[in-house]
């Protein structure tokens, strides 16, 4: 059985109103973030028997970035209005500001890789693309995303057909393939380790896309231990008693007899797959609750999850992946 260890770090002195003020006379910063308030870091440990060194990946999730939009179609720019006040921390930090103290500090952590749990931007801009492809060229590590429902929609083309063809197509860029090369698959693309894969999925309509299926069952005949990376978490009991307090709607995938979201028939098939007793997940990573959790996916086999919370908070998790 997996195991794992939530601890957390001491806290660091978090500057940001200097930020905050530049951000609001329009001029984003994009030189000298404040740095990452680590009290707000979980660390959590995932143990894979036989993988040759610790890993260090850092996690983040719902970000949902937010810039102003001076050009283009009314309702997009006033949807930018009304959401950018939604987003922003405790502290005061816009939540554009709060990802790129992320990316200005993952350089000095000795991280393996940055993995995105979908939601970093909250609706497909102009702006809001623009200022994630300036954040992650920033990057010195590789990254992994996994899209989420905000990362590609507007309210009024939601999960529609020319979203996914507008919309949808503007995340491609950012996703990599198993040669940690452009891939552009929205569905699954990975990201290849020496001693195991991280597997991004895009169930972000709350349903495992077919393709991905597909694609989950190519990878696990490697015989490489899986991470398994997606927007949407799965159900457990634990997790959906903490989100049914906070949301009116179901936001795990599975348990629908408990109040969860009931799996069609392809997700049904992923998710006996990846808890049967010869399955190569270690652990899934997930976000789109906006708090954390740390428990376990039942089946032939039991499979760690770890939910993280919402990164406009200012909230990460590195997770060590140790033999």
């Amino acid at each position: 059985m997996k195991t794992i260890k939530p601890i957390k770090i001491s806290p660091l002195f978090l500057s940001s109103f200097a930020l905050f003020i530049l951000f609001f006379c329009g001029c984003a910063s994009k030189s000298s973030p404040a740095p990452v308030d680590e009290s707000n870091i979980d660390e959590c440990q995932v143990v894979i028997p036989g993988i040759s060194r610790e890993y260090r990946l850092l996690f983040l999730t719902d970000s949902h970035i937010v810039l102003p939009e001076t050009e283009g179609p009314q309702e997009i720019i006033d949807y930018s209005d009304q959401r950018l006040s939604q987003f922003t921390g405790e502290t005061g930090t816009v939540s554009s500001d709060q990802f790129l103290s992320w990316i200005s500090s993952s350089g000095e952590w000795e991280l393996d890789a940055l993995l995105l749990g979908g939601d970093i931007i909250d609706s497909p801009s102009p702006a809001n693309i623009s200022y994630l492809k300036d954040s992650l060229e920033r990057l010195e590590i590789p990254y992994i995303y996994a899209l989420g429902n905000h990362d590609w929609t507007y309210p009024w083309e939601y999960m529609t057909e020319k979203g996914r063809e507008e919309y949808l197509a503007l995340l491609s860029p950012y996703m990599i393939s198993a040669e940690n090369e452009f891939s552009g698959n929205t569905a699954f693309h990975t990201l290849e380790l020496d001693d195991f894969i991280i597997a991004a999925i895009n169930n972000s309509d709350n349903q495992i896309p077919p393709e991905a299926l597909e694609e989950y069952k190519k990878i696990a005949e490697k015989g490489k231990p899986i991470l398994l990376l997606l927007h949407v978490p799965f159900y457990t009991q634990p997790l959906l008693d903490k989100t049914s307090s906070v949301w009116q709607n179901s936001v795990v995938l599975g348990g629908g007899v408990h109040g969860g979201i009931y799996p069609n028939d392809v997700s049904a098939e992923f998710i006996g797959l990846i808890t049967s007793k010869d399955s190569p997940v270690a652990a899934v990573l997930a976000g789109h609750v906006h708090l954390s959790d740390i428990s376990y996916i039942q089946g032939e086999k039991e499979i760690l999850q770890i939910t993280g919370d919402a990164g406009f908070k200012g909230k990460g998790t590195i997770i060590h992946i140790t033999p």
